[in-house]
């Protein structure tokens, strides 16, 4: 079993394997606070792994500690899992954005907003960061007297991150929502899956320049003559593994969206894309 990585004396980190997208095996629970504790995406389906958060959350119950909180950052089932079980064990209401809310499949007690504080104890406050673009109700929870952000998916420790419009993935809003968290200055992140970033400033302006060479690269597809799905993700992503283009898909699919809002490209009605 994971082991807990201690943050700060109220900023408990601790893996738990999940069914999420490979390489990653598992989602990070955060535990905020030192007597009031708010729980952040309890998502393991599975029994060893929820025993032992149980574990965790029970001796620290035993120390005088209170569960007053289970939050979600957006609505995949690797960010959800245990999130309504564990909040009825110990009787705590659920938080989350809205539009997450009317996308899960159990009660959610409290809707954030932008902006919105979940004060704890000890100076410990949750902040509420809306970053939309991986989900549409995606938040980030801000940590104000560490400067710790968990970040959800708006960026990997491991892996990368899948911008996908049919799941309500939106790669202008996406690319703004990095902007923002980095406008926030976090001292570190945590995002869901993988290690603890420890340099968040650089880690985003990398991500935001990834997503910008690859526009890049999709334009340069265009120009070259690619109409066509298939020709697009041949120049756009082929430098990417075969095996996964299911996936890179789309995200091209997300870069042509982005490019047709702003009336770079458009779409014909027989799928070809031109630019205008």
């Amino acid at each position: 079993m994971a082991e807990p990585e201690v943050l700060d004396p109220g900023v408990w980190r601790v893996p738990y394997e999940t069914p999420t997208l490979p390489p990653a095996t598992a989602t990070n629970t955060l535990i905020v606070g030192t007597r009031r504790l708010a729980v952040i995406e309890p998502a393991t389906p599975f029994a060893t792994e929820r025993a032992a958060l149980d574990a965790l959350l029970t001796e620290r119950a035993g120390a005088g500690a209170e569960i007053v909180a289970v939050l979600v950052t957006h609505h995949h089932g690797d960010h959800t899992g245990y999130a309504f079980e564990l909040a009825q064990r110990w009787g705590a209401p659920i938080y989350a954005h809205s539009l997450t809310a009317a996308r899960v499949d159990f009660p959610v007690d409290v809707t954030l907003g932008d902006g919105d504080r979940l004060e704890l104890d000890d100076g410990y406050v949750l902040r509420a960061l809306f970053t939309p673009g991986h989900a549409p109700g995606h938040l980030v929870y801000c940590e104000e007297r560490t400067g710790i952000a968990y970040a959800g998916d708006l960026v990997a420790g491991i892996g990368t991150i899948l911008i996908d419009p049919a799941d309500g993935g939106d790669m202008s809003a996406y690319l703004d929502s990095l902007a923002r968290l980095g406008a926030a200055r976090p001292t570190a992140l945590v995002p869901s899956h993988g290690p603890v970033i420890t340099a968040p400033q650089e880690c985003l302006e990398r991500y935001i320049t990834h997503r910008r060479q690859r526009e890049g690269r999709v334009l340069a597809a265009l120009n070259a003559g690619a109409t066509r799905m298939p020709e697009l993700l041949a120049g756009a992503y082929g430098d990417t593994p075969r095996e996964i283009w299911w996936l890179a898909e789309r995200s091209l699919d997300a870069h042509l969206r982005k490019l047709e809002g702003e009336g770079r490209v458009r779409r014909e009605p027989d799928g070809q894309f031109i630019l205008t």
